[in-house]
């Protein structure tokens, strides 16, 4: 599989560009650490069918050149911070669809 390793480090390099920057707010046992990414929306919907939670859910490419964002992380995308609520991940690890509301 030596031909396979790192490919998603390197596509999301070739991609950087055309995504906007960003702010990955990691939960951790010490608080929440700031890591800057690569985004961008790829969509906003109005998601008020569901009781108890904000009307707005977002979704969005994050590029990760490593570990993918999880559930408990949240992310500041053009301005807005937004709390992840869903997170499906490439197989080759190079970037991660999410989903979240304004927090």
């Amino acid at each position: 599989m030596g031909l396979l390793d790192g490919i998603g480090r390197h596509l999301g390099g070739v991609l950087a560009p055309l995504f906007d920057e960003a702010v990955l707010h990691r939960a951790g046992p010490d608080g929440t650490s700031d890591e800057p990414v690569r985004a961008r929306i790829d969509g906003v919907r109005e998601a008020g069918e569901e009781p108890g939670l904000p009307g707005r859910l977002m979704r969005a490419i994050v590029l990760t050149p490593g570990l993918p964002p999880n559930p408990d992380d949240e992310i500041t995308l053009a301005g807005i911070r937004h709390r992840i609520v869903a997170v499906e991940t490439d197989p080759a690890g190079s970037h991660a669809l999410i989903q979240g509301r304004p927090v």
